[in-house]
């Protein structure tokens, strides 16, 4: 039967339908959804069930036993790395590596990678930090600036030039780190003091090659029902200390004997994960494995391509998004496909934020990540400031509102509310240091030294150090 006959047979009304051409593109519309909604969907239901092979929790110890056992090789491809946008951020940068120096680093490239820019005039200020990155060999290496909207002046939008790490493929790993951060070494001595020292995180290096990306959960942000674990897990109990150092040991004994990475922790409660697309993973410390590809990649994240209005909806950046928006994109998508294996680093060692330590409720931070569904978020149980203290060994300054310690801080203003002070402190400084708006009174006083000996310790690193300022 031929087309002109098909159409005869066709009611009038149905041949008025076919000829609008807003009909045809409300069939095409409903097509897509259901293409879209119901088959992309559902695949990617199929793929999520293959999250434990591709996510994996790497306890602190498991990371104390790669230090141990493992030697470092080809040393010459391996690189902390860190990026600076503007002078001040340099400057932070250098001083880490240098602390990073004095801890007798086995790594020799330590790369800074900066906005063009800034050399660009050959200004005082940038001879002067050139030559404090050359006297400690720091490379300095110029790369372009990265933003999605130009016209955007907040104090992230020139964040995407972060991704410029994963371009350097010279290197075959990477420790990339955040410049507003501060290595820790701390120790309380016999006089209730803290006492600083220097260390690196070469053990880092040392993580298992088929993880192409490492990073902490951004426990801080993770949603959590409060009071409820997740139906399917009601029964789910979080070890205590002496069962979970039971279980660890364990899993050391077990990878020392197989050698093999997938025997490392999955999350329990996978969910989870896909429950938090944009703000699972925390970016402002990483080993990753860099990729021309990958960073390609990013870049579509960043500039959405047309097509993806279409193809990739769901994965289209919004203009509140970041770096750390995109990159949690990007892993959630290849974690659907099963095409990248992710660790998920201790972030009670490794990413701390200083705003921890002045937070009300502290077990998302104390638990391990793959139990952070299952806590109530207003409980300190478990929380020893001193203990975490004498863990951690890299700090990122993030206590907004709050100014950072090298920026102009002002006691009479607002944001003084959301710092801490020890209820049974000098109250005549307190009245006097503030005499507006006042800190929260806290009986947590170890937090309080803590917070404070952070800001304090970061300015004892700038002494005596030839520096641009």
């Amino acid at each position: 039967m031929s087309e002109s006959q098909q159409n005869n047979q066709l009611p009038k009304n149905w041949k008025h339908y076919l000829k609008n051409w807003e009909f045809k593109i409300a069939i095409f519309v409903f097509l897509y959804f259901l293409f879209s909604h119901v088959v992309l969907e559902n695949t990617n239901k199929v793929k999520e069930k293959g999250l434990k092979n591709h996510l994996k929790v790497i306890p602190e110890e498991i990371i104390s036993y790669y230090d141990k056992t493992i030697e470092l090789q080809n040393i010459d491809k391996l690189a902390y790395m860190q990026y600076a946008t503007n002078y001040d951020y340099l400057n932070l940068a250098i001083l880490n590596f240098i602390q990073l120096r004095k801890s007798n680093t086995k790594i020799p490239n330590l790369v800074i990678l900066y906005d063009e820019i800034l050399s660009f005039y050959a200004s005082d200020r940038w001879n002067n930090l050139y030559q404090v990155a050359n006297h400690y060999n720091i490379t300095l290496k110029a790369t372009s600036l990265i933003k999605a909207n130009y016209i955007d002046n907040t104090p992230w939008s020139a964040s995407f030039t972060k991704f410029h790490i994963f371009n350097q493929d010279e290197f075959d790993r990477i420790v990339y780190f955040d410049s507003d951060s501060m290595f820790i070494n701390a120790n309380w001595n016999d006089k209730g003091e803290i006492e600083n020292g220097f260390v690196n995180i070469d053990e880092f290096f040392k993580i298992p090659s088929e993880l192409e990306f490492a990073l902490p959960q951004a426990y801080w942000l993770n949603n959590v029902v409060e009071g409820k674990s997740p139906l399917k897990y009601k029964k789910i109990e979080i070890p205590n200390d002496k069962r979970q150092a039971l279980r660890i040991k364990k899993l050391v004994n077990d990878i020392s004997i197989t050698k093999d990475w997938r025997k490392l922790p999955s999350l329990i409660y996978e969910k989870h994960k896909f429950d938090n697309v944009d703000n699972f993973f925390a970016n402002h410390i990483m080993v990753i494995k860099p990729s021309k590809e990958t960073f390609n990649k990013l870049m579509k994240y960043i500039n959405n391509p047309f097509y993806w209005s279409f193809t990739n909806r769901k994965n289209l950046r919004k203009s509140s998004d970041y770096d750390m928006e995109v990159l949690n994109k990007y892993l959630d998508n290849e974690l659907h496909k099963g095409k990248v294996n992710v660790g998920i680093l201790p972030h009670r060692v490794y990413g701390v934020l200083t705003g921890e330590f002045g937070e009300e409720w502290h077990e998302r931070f104390v638990v391990e990540p793959q139990y952070l569904p299952f806590i109530v978020k207003k409980s300190n149980n478990g929380w020893n400031p001193k203990k975490f203290l004498s863990k951690l060994k890299l700090i990122h300054f993030s206590d907004n509102p709050i100014p950072k310690p090298w920026e102009d801080n002002n006691n009479e203003l607002p944001y003084n509310n959301k710092k801490i002070f020890c209820k049974f402190g000098n109250m005549t400084e307190y009245e006097e240091k503030y005499p507006f708006f006042k800190p929260r009174l806290i009986d947590d006083c170890e937090s309080v030294k803590i917070w404070y000996w952070l800001r304090d310790q970061f300015e004892e690193n700038r002494k005596g150090l030839w520096f641009a300022g």
